[in-house]
């Protein structure tokens, strides 16, 4: 299932969401710059450090998921 992408503007933070707008991400202290789309899949491998249906069920309950990504 195709998601939208953000990743936050001075941050390592990403967030993944079924909403085009990104109106319903976190406010989190910077902007949030779309990024594309995404895939999750549930059975494939693991993405942004979580199960592909622990995303999901995140997207379904806040509208978003949010994680962490480690700077390079």
């Amino acid at each position: 299932m195709p998601y939208y992408r953000y990743h936050q503007s001075d941050g390592p933070a990403v967030a993944i969401t079924d909403d085009r707008s990104g109106a319903i991400l976190p406010d989190i202290g910077s902007v949030w710059k779309a990024d594309g789309l995404t895939e999750v899949v549930i059975g494939r491998r693991q993405r942004f450090n979580a199960e592909p249906a622990e995303i999901i069920v995140s997207i379904e309950r806040e509208g978003f998921y949010l994680a962490t990504l480690p700077k390079k």
